[in-house]
């Protein structure tokens, strides 16, 4: 660890005893501005009762710890949760913060390491690029597809009498999320 680093260190003299990093208070400050601007409080506020991770579809696939995020990141240990593959299978279905007795949000944590990796040129894992491209391009993650049935018959929208996709306005789909993410990271540092 480098002397600037240590200058940031959260006082205390706390060190994760398995990566021997210290905490960082400059990411801290920097993770409470980014949830400021989102209108969250600071994970400060979470005092570990595991609600969220109770009802986490990443945890019961995946074993994704809402509550043991919102742990590392309100003892300042940024860089160690941006390590973790687990980020990644965070789906954003808000239920960490319904569940929240103190209105915190994982989610969104979550969501702010994610921009900052991101921002970081870190590669994405798995099919991220794919889906992102999908969304950009077309306005889906994939297009429709034809499924199979119990006696192997394929199966189409049309055939299950499903309403047809319309596709989404491209050019006011790429100007929202444009502005949603310029206003999102709008003087947040990596």
């Amino acid at each position: 660890m480098t002397e600037d680093s240590n200058k940031d260190s959260i006082d205390g003299g706390i060190t994760d005893l398995f990566s021997m990093q210290k905490p960082q208070k400059k990411k801290l400050r920097d993770l409470e501005k980014a949830l400021k601007l989102l209108g969250v409080e600071s994970p400060n506020i979470c005092y570990q009762c595991s609600k969220c991770t109770s009802g986490c579809e990443a945890m019961k696939l995946l074993e994704l710890e809402p509550h043991s995020i919102m742990a590392s990141a309100k003892s300042g240990f940024i860089e160690e949760i941006m390590q973790l593959d687990l980020v990644w299978t965070c789906i954003g279905c808000y239920k960490c913060k319904e569940r929240c007795p103190q209105k915190m949000s994982p989610v969104e944590v979550l969501f702010i390491i994610k921009n900052w990796l991101v921002a970081e040129g870190k590669k994405l894992p798995g099919n991220y690029p794919k889906i992102i491209q999908g969304v950009l391009t077309n306005g889906f993650v994939q297009e429709p597809l034809e499924v199979r049935d119990r006696d192997n018959r394929g199966r189409t929208r049309e055939s299950l009498k499903l309403p047809e996709l319309k596709k989404p306005n491209m050019e006011k789909l790429t100007k929202i999320i444009s502005e949603l993410a310029i206003e999102r990271l709008e003087g947040v540092e990596p």
